[in-house]
């Protein structure tokens, strides 16, 4: 019975709050799939034994695997703007907003040299 209490409010309090606050404060495309999660989440139901095998196991570990791909896709992008920096590749006035590449332009990623103090904050 206790376990079922924990499951019901990491799902439905927990999950939630985590899932708006990569909403508000990262403000990007990628945000966007989180939000979708966020409004996906009242249609299942919470995790039991049954359920996990399910619908909402599913949810779940698709959650889990965006989130993850995300946090490699980003990582990746982090070792390459400092590596380029680091073999004066680029200029140290780089600004992520305005010379990144199409790919990078398209996902929305701000990277760690950018000189707006918001623009950091968000990482």
């Amino acid at each position: 019975m206790a376990s079922q209490m924990v499951c019901g409010l990491i799902f439905r309090l927990l999950l939630p709050i985590c899932l708006a606050a990569a909403c508000l404060f990262r403000y990007n495309v990628l945000s966007f799939v989180y939000l979708i999660y966020l409004l996906l989440l009242p249609l299942f139901p919470e995790p039991t034994s049954t359920t996990m095998q399910g619908h909402t196991g599913r949810l779940l570990q698709s959650l889990c695997f965006t989130s993850m791909s995300f946090l490699l896709l980003h990582i990746i992008y982090q070792i390459t703007v400092n590596s380029l920096l680091a073999g004066n590749s680029i200029s140290s006035d780089f600004n992520c907003e305005y010379t990144a590449a199409f790919v990078i332009e398209a996902l929305r990623q701000s990277s760690v040299v950018c000189r707006r103090s918001g623009a950091r904050l968000r990482i």
